[in-house]
């Protein structure tokens, strides 16, 4: 229930920033738009600025610039000059414009916006200055257009003025530099009105984009917590396993060790009853193979239960081979027996306890080789697996695992010699798991057996 879960919030999650990056692809696309928009009106403007600068040629004398720079242009003058802008500003609805006279620092035949042809005596004859809110700009940009290049581009620019966005062109008039008069033209992109309803509408797509943005962030921390939290209730989970599984060992080990303990006891009360007969070196030799034995039972689970627990650092699985290979070589040339051993190239390390995978590969062979008391082939192999996993194998040319044996063979204290502990592959199975991988034995295909080993590379999370 806890994956599930887990999973549902990391659907949640996704979707919450998808719908996120969503709004906020939607903001960039009105942004982008908004900027098409821009550059449309700009174009525009450069074509009304460039034909009205034509229409204005060189300024007639009846409307050239009083020769007192405090005189203001005459009436009909101001009217003829409204009625050719507003001939060229016909053919462009929604732009306004008109003349800046640069020697006396005045405006003339502005007409505003959807404007018509007009004769002198036109509508358009009463206005003189731009917009109020817009003037100051115009008027810099039209002194700014005075010196530029003959057959030069208008200067163009988009800005906010007020509660408005408005887009502003200029170019100057004829070919002296600087010139005598300017024009400007001007269309309004949004007025306050729609400026506020665009504002409100980006903050709030901001808004939402943000907040999903940080309520998915809150998600992804949430969930991965609630993986750590796993994955600690995991650890604990095993360790209570491996206890466990050490808890069902006890009943093996009182009957293991009984049977060394009752050959000691046994050849001590013979030695005290017939202490000058019963001393032989056949019965000594028969009380140390008996501690040996408990020794190395001892030994055994204490590697059992170490297992698992011991600082976890980069092991080389091919070098485990080839040491194990040189380890068990002069048994298994007494029992003539072949030792070959594969390594792959370029094997990924495994993170685990050196001294728990040696001895883990070591245990495999050597039950190989005693499973060849007549002679054969041992053959260990590495390799790297899909999924950055890699893999040692063990295999004997030996008689095999019987059918009605196979799934008892990873059993503790289960064993078919007389001499085995029953241990060996018990252990090697424990460290495994306790190291995220398994061993597996493979069915029967042929003569032999062979084991595999399957274990995480360094720096892959345990299952």
């Amino acid at each position: 229930m806890g994956g599930r879960r887990v999973g549902w919030r990391a659907v949640a999650a996704g979707a919450v920033f998808l719908g996120s990056l969503a709004v906020l692809a939607a903001s960039s696309t009105l942004a982008l738009s908004r900027t098409g928009e821009d550059l449309a009106a700009q174009e525009r403007l450069r074509a009304a600025a460039g034909e009205l600068a034509a229409a204005g040629g060189a300024l007639p004398p009846e409307v050239r610039p009083p020769a007192d720079r405090e005189a203001i242009l005459p009436e009909p003058a101001n009217r003829r000059l409204a009625a050719a802008v507003g001939q060229v500003l016909a053919a462009y609805p929604g732009v306004e414009g008109g003349f800046y006279l640069a020697e006396s620092d005045q405006f003339a035949g502005t007409v505003g916006p959807d404007a018509k042809p007009a004769g002198e005596t036109g509508p358009a004859a009463g206005r003189r200055d731009p917009p109020p809110r817009e003037t100051p700009y115009i008027r810099r940009m039209a002194r700014d257009a005075l010196n530029t290049p003959a057959g030069g581009p208008p200067l163009s620019v988009v800005r906010d003025v007020g509660p408005s966005r408005v887009a502003v062109t200029t170019a100057p008039v004829g070919d002296d530099r600087p010139a005598r008069a300017a024009v400007w033209v001007m269309i309004r992109l949004t007025g306050p009105a729609e400026q506020r309803q665009q504002l409100a509408r980006l903050q709030l797509a901001t808004g939402l984009s943000l907040g999903g943005i940080l309520v998915a962030l809150g998600l992804v921390v949430f969930i991965r917590r609630e993986e750590r939290r796993r994955a600690a209730l995991g650890d604990e989970l095993r360790k209570s396993e491996h206890l466990a599984g050490l808890g069902r060992l006890l009943a093996g080990v009182a009957h293991e060790v009984r049977t060394p303990l009752t050959a000691i006891r046994s050849t001590v009360q013979l030695w005290e009853r017939l202490p000058d007969r019963a001393r032989t070196p056949e019965s000594l030799a028969a009380v140390v193979g008996a501690v040996d034995r408990l020794d190395g039972l001892v030994g055994r689970l204490l590697l059992f239960a170490r297992s698992g627990h011991e600082d976890r650092r980069p092991v080389d699985l091919n070098a485990a081979a080839a040491e194990t290979a040189e380890l068990v070589r002069a048994q298994a040339e007494a029992r003539r027996v072949e030792v070959v051993c594969e390594p792959a190239k370029d094997l990924p390390p495994v993170a685990g306890a050196a001294l728990a995978l040696r001895q883990l590969v070591l245990n495999l062979a050597a039950n190989a080789v005693q499973a060849m008391p007549a002679g054969g082939r041992l053959t260990i192999r590495t390799r790297p697996l899909p999924g950055r996993r890699v893999e040692l194998a063990v295999s004997d040319t030996g008689p095999g695992v019987p059918a009605d044996l196979r799934d008892r063979v990873f059993e503790p204290f289960f064993t078919t010699r007389p001499d085995g502990t029953g241990l060996g592959l018990a252990l090697c199975r424990e460290v495994a798991r306790q190291h995220g991988g398994d061993v597996t034995l493979d069915p029967p295909a042929g003569p032999g057996a062979t084991f595999r080993v399957t274990l995480p590379a360094d720096g892959e999370e345990a299952p």
